[in-house]
Order: C-alpha cells, then structure tokens, then sequence
C-alpha cells in the first residue's frame, strides 16, 4: 500500500530561492496534489456498496496518515536544515559586517594616501615650473651676456690697435717700461711744447721790438734785415705746421682716453657680474670659492658647466614628465 502510494504521487519539484519565500507555495502544492481525485477506468470502479465506500474510505485516511507522517518527519528534517543555514547565515551575516568595517576603514586609508599623493604631486608640479621658469630666465640671462661678451670682444678687438702701438713703442724704447710712462711722457712734452710756444711767443715780441729798432739802423742793415725777417716766416710756417700737428694728435690723444675710460669702466662691470655669478653658484651648490677673482676664464668655466647641469636637469624633469603624463593617459583610457 505504502509503495503504490509513492508511486501515485507526483515527483517533488524543489523551489528555486530561499526557503522562507518558497514555503507558501510549497503548502499550497501540498495540499493540491492531496486534493486530486483519483478517476478508474468504468470497468474498475468498485460497485458502491457501504462496505466498499467505507474500505476505500478506510484506506483514503491510512494513505492521510501515512503521507501526513512523511510530510512532518520531511518538515522536521526541513527545519533543522532551515536552522542549519539560518546560523550559517547569522555567521556569515557577522562575518561580512566585520568584513564591511575593515572594508571601511581600508578604503579611509586608501583614500588618505590618495589624497597625500595628490598633493605631493601638486607640489612636485609646482617646483617643476618653478624650476622651468629660473631655468628659462638664467637661459635669456646668458643669451644677453653672450651677446655683451661678444659686443665688448669687437670693442676690444678695435682698439687693440692702440694697445699694440703703445707696447710697441715700450719695446723699443728701454726707457719706458709700461705704456703709462709713454702718455705721461707724451704730457710732459706737451707741456714743455706749451712752455716754448710761450717762449717763443715772448721771443718774437722781443724780435719784433727789435725789428722796430733795426727799422731805425742805417740802409746797409737792410739787407740783413730782409734775411731776418724771410727766416722769421719759414720758421712760423713750421711753427704753425707743427702747432696743427700737435693740436690734431692732442684731440686724438683726448678722445682715446675718454673711449679707454668708458670701456674700462664697461670691462669692470662685466667682470663684476660674472664674478658675481659665479660666488652665487658656488654658494647655492655647496662648493669652495676656490678661482681667484682677476681669473675671469675660470669662473666663466664654472659658470657654463653650472648652466649645462641646469639644462641636463630641465631636459630629464621634462623627459619624465611626459613619461608620467603617458603613464597617466594610459591609465585613463584603460579605465
């Protein structure tokens, strides 16, 4: 009987979800496939007899019971199952909020090494262009004395010719042991030009007072007087040839020292500027200020080693700020 009443029975369809949410519609089965009502063949109907009403009756309740047995011992079994998963799930309900809290406190830290990283970055950037922005103004700064360097070196190249002429006159001459001692000979002599052109000018006064009293001499001084006086002219023509001469070397002489000043002072300026720079690069690298002052090639040196450092440094920060700028876009379009 038992077995004829499983075999009777529909197949058990096992809901899909959770059990709470399927258990009404797993009663409801229930009590449907309880309901269906069996049909025979008419040839097997039993004839309705109250015997026969009541031993179908009879076995209608025993297969009740039975199946009512089955489905609570199946319930019972559902239920601690049910309770099994139910304190699964408390555990994995105290599980996951342990994991939720350390989930959120790792995302805080993450978030505040984002942030650190984003202003260290931000200032790296602002040190870069502060960088570029000395760089780019040194590089004018040396294109402006480059071209005063070479301005000066023209000048200087110019007026190398008096230079020479004086050194030349310094050797051949032993007397004169520096060109110095050639200008100041050169003024004494003008002075004592000036002093017998006084001189001379008194001297031919006191001629021509003369003059006026061999005027007053007998005739046979006449002749005598006429070569006098024909000497007296040639030698004021070379007097005043000479007075051109030394008038047009003494404006010469003029205009050479005021040009001979005006580029020394230029020639301090400058190498008060690159021995300028030069101490404020050693003081910013940290090194000893070890070339002396007059020696201006040195420190020339030390400065054009000091600006292809700066440049190397401007070339790599660059070099790696694109490398970043890809990284970065690469990881943008990734994303």
């Amino acid at each position: 009987m038992k077995k004829m009443s499983l075999k009777d029975l529909a197949p058990i369809a096992i809901p899909h979800g959770p059990p709470v949410e399927c258990a009404e519609e797993y009663y409801n089965s229930l009590m449907q496939s309880s309901m269906i009502v069996k049909k025979y063949p008419v040839w097997d109907v039993a004839r309705p007899t109250p015997q026969v009403l009541m031993e179908q009756a009879r076995r209608d309740l025993m297969e009740a019971e039975e199946k009512l047995a089955e489905k609570r011992e199946e319930e019972a079994r559902n239920r601690a199952a049910m309770d099994i998963k139910w304190g699964e799930l408390r555990a994995k309900e105290l599980l996951l909020k342990e994991s939720f809290i350390s989930f959120n406190k790792f995302i805080r830290e993450n978030q505040e090494k984002r942030n650190r990283a984003e202003r260290k970055m931000a200032a790296d950037e602002e040190a870069l262009e502060r960088k570029t922005r000395e760089t780019e103004a040194m590089r004018k700064r040396v294109e402006e004395m480059e071209e005063v360097k070479l301005m000066m070196e023209k000048q200087v190249k110019d007026y190398t010719i008096y230079e020479d002429y004086l050194m030349a006159v310094v050797r051949n001459y032993p007397e004169f042991k520096q060109p110095l001692d050639v200008l100041n000979r050169y003024e004494a002599l003008a002075a004592a030009k000036s002093t017998l052109a006084d001189r001379q000018e008194h001297d031919l006064e006191v001629l021509e007072d003369a003059r006026k009293e061999i005027a007053s001499l007998t005739e046979e001084k006449k002749l005598f007087i006429m070569g006098l006086n024909n000497k007296l002219a040639n030698l004021r023509w070379e007097y005043d040839q000479v007075r051109n001469r030394v008038i047009k070397w003494e404006l010469a002489l003029h205009r050479l020292k005021e040009t001979a000043a005006s580029r020394h002072v230029e020639l301090c300026h400058v190498k008060a500027a690159i021995h300028s720079l030069y101490v404020k690069i050693c003081k910013n690298k940290g090194l000893a200020i070890e070339v002396k002052p007059e020696d201006f090639e040195q420190q020339l040196v030390v400065i054009m080693r000091a600006l292809l450092e700066l440049k190397r440094i401007h070339r790599i920060a660059a070099k790696r700020s694109k490398e970043k700028g890809d990284a970065e876009s690469a990881r943008q379009s990734a994303n």
